[in-house]
C-alpha cells in the first residue's frame, strides 16, 4: 500500500500565535514528490515584529492584498486531513497551525504527525546542532531557509535521506524501528509526539509496550514523598519519559503528596498553571496525586 505523507512549513509575522503568513506544502507518495503548494497569507493582526521580519523577509504591508487564512485553508485542508503530516518543528508549526484553526472557528483535521527534528536525534544520535540547515548541509542539500515552501521541500529531503539512511520504505516502518508514537490530532482532541529533548530516552530504555505508562511524558512538581531521582528511575523503568518542564509533550503532571491540595487547586505553582493552560487548549493531559501515578507504575495496558 502506497504511504502519502504531507510535509509543511509556516511562517508567522509576529509574536501573535495566530498570525501565519506564509504556508509551504510538499507531498509525498512513496517518497516521491507528488505535488507543492505555497501561498502567503493575510493575518488578522498585521503589526511588525523586527525579529520576525529579520528571519524570513515578509512586510506586513506586502500581505494587504493576500488572503485570509480561512480561504487559503479551503485550498490546503485536503493536505492535512487523513494524512501523515511531517514538519521539522512539528511542535511550534502545530501550535501556531491549531490557535489559527481556532481563531477562524475551523474544526481541527484528523492525522497523525511526525517530526524530522525528533527523528534526526534518534538517527544521528551524536551531532551537536539539529536546526534544518546544518542537517541539509550535512546531506548535500541546499535551500533557502526560512521561505516556507524550500524549508518544506528541505524538510521532504531530509525525511527521504533518513528512510534511505536506515534502507525503510516507509515512515511508519521507521517510527516501528525506534517504537516513537505518532502525534495525533483530531476533532477536539490533540496529542504532540515527545520533544526532540526526549528522543535520546528511547534509544536508552528497555521497551515495556505492555506498561501503562509506555511512552508517556511525565513530570513533577511540588514535594514528593521520595527524591525526585528515585521517581525518574521508576519511570523510566516502565518506558515513560520523564521530562523538568510542563510542555505541549507532557501528558501527565504528578503534583507531590505533601501539600498536594494547596499545590493543585492554589494560583501560584507555574508548572500547574500551564497544565491547566494546555488542558484548556485541548492537550491530553493530566494532573494526578503522586499516589495514583505510583499505582500506574504498575499497571499494565
Amino acid at each position: 500500500m502506497s504511504e502519502r505523507i504531507v510535509v509543511f512549513d509556516i511562517e508567522v509575522l509576529n509574536q501573535d500565535p495566530t498570525s501565519i503568513c506564509a504556508i509551504g506544502i510538499v507531498e509525498l507518495v512513496d517518497q516521491e514528490v507528488q505535488s507543492t503548494y505555497y501561498s502567503l497569507i493575510k493575518p488578522k493582526n498585521l503589526s511588525y515584529d523586527m525579529y520576525r521580519y529579520k528571519v524570513h523577509k515578509i512586510k506586513s504591508q506586502s500581505l494587504i492584498h493576500e488572503r485570509s487564512f480561512d480561504e487559503v485553508w479551503k485550498e490546503v485542508k485536503h493536505y492535512f486531513d487523513k494524512s501523515i503530516v511531517v514538519a521539522h518543528d512539528i511542535q511550534g508549526d502545530m501550535l501556531y497551525l491549531r490557535e489559527t484553526l481556532k481563531s477562524y472557528h475551523i474544526p481541527y483535521p484528523t492525522l497523525q504527525m511526525s517530526c524530522t527534528h525528533v527523528l534526526a536525534h534518534l538517527i544521528y544520535p551524536c551531532l551537536k546542532k539539529y536546526n534544518l540547515k546544518e542537517l541539509s548541509k550535512m546531506n548535500g542539500f541546499d535551500f533557502q531557509a526560512h521561505h516556507a515552501l524550500e524549508d518544506a521541500k528541505a524538510t521532504a529531503h531530509l525525511l527521504i535521506e533518513m528512510l534511505h539512511k536506515k534502507n525503510i520504505h516507509t515512515l511508519v516502518q521507521l517510527h516501528q524501528l525506534y517504537h516513537l508514537d505518532f502525534g495525533e490530532m483530531k476533532q477536539n482532541y490533540y496529542r504532540n509526539i515527545i520533544s526532540p529533548e526526549s528522543a535520546s530516552q528511547l534509544l536508552e530504555m528497555n521497551q515495556k509496550e505492555d506498561a501503562f505508562l509506555y511512552h508517556q511524558s511525565i513530570c513533577f512538581t511540588g514535594k514528593l514523598s521520595m527524591p525526585k531521582e528515585i521517581l525518574e528511575e521508576k519511570t523510566k523503568g516502565v518506558s515513560a519519559l520523564y521530562s523538568h518542564q510542563v510542555s505541549h509533550q507532557t501528558n501527565y503532571l504528578v503534583v507531590g503528596k505533601n501539600g498536594f491540595y494547596k499545590v493543585r487547586f492554589g494560583n501560584k505553582n507555574k508548572k500547574v498553571q500551564k497544565a491547566l493552560q494546555l488542558i484548556k487548549q485541548g492537550q491530553d493531559l493530566k494532573i494526578i496525586h503522586e499516589n495514583e501515578y505510583l499505582q500506574l507504575l504498575e499497571a499494565k495496558k
